[in-house]
């Protein structure tokens, strides 16, 4: 089919169902994943995800209890809203059930776009994190259209290098973002 790979055609069925009114909340999806627009409720059944130390070992400000996931889940909307893409709870496929977020949003106050995910526990060790940041790359640089799209952890988070890694990103060295020295990765189309 052109040399598309089955992800590009998922994304431009995708990106066609919204232009026509089908499936308003869908972003993207994978074999074993949805990506979709936040939902009145979503909030609650994130926070138990949120809420666990080891999920937010490495996400600034440390854990979130329901009023802030609250906050921070109406943020994500307003995001969408203005700039037509940001992130968005990431769907099991096989239960329907809420995994964590992952998407498109500006890197602090840069202008650099940055590829963000956070996964429930049960979630990891499974290639759930690649199959999805995968996907949100290709997304914004097939439907969005960006021409480069960044991604940051701390230094001793291995797991989320390992996804930027196998996700085909490119190692730039070095920044301080979040107050604290993280590597940054970066992938073009």
């Amino acid at each position: 089919m052109h040399g598309r790979t089955e992800l590009q055609l998922q994304i431009e069925r995708a990106s066609l169902d919204r232009q026509i009114g089908r499936n308003d909340d869908f972003i993207l999806e994978t074999d074993r994943l949805k990506l979709r627009r936040w939902r009145d409720g979503d909030e609650i059944a994130a926070a138990s995800i949120y809420a666990k130390p080891e999920v937010m070992q490495y996400i600034p400000g440390g854990i979130w209890d329901l009023q802030r996931t609250a906050q921070v889940v109406s943020r994500m909307r307003a995001l969408d809203d203005s700039q037509g893409y940001g992130f968005y709870p990431i769907v099991l496929k096989e239960s329907g059930a809420i995994a964590g977020h992952a998407g498109l949003g500006r890197l602090e106050a840069t202008p650099e776009i940055e590829l963000a995910y956070v996964f429930d526990v049960p979630c990891w060790g499974r290639g759930l994190a690649s199959e999805i940041a995968k996907a949100v790359l290709e997304y914004g640089f097939t439907t969005i259209g960006l021409d480069r799209i960044v991604a940051v952890a701390f230094t001793e988070n291995l797991r989320s290098i390992g996804v930027m890694k196998r996700c085909g990103m490119s190692y730039c060295g070095l920044a301080q973002h979040f107050g604290r020295e993280v590597v940054k990765y970066e992938a073009r189309p």
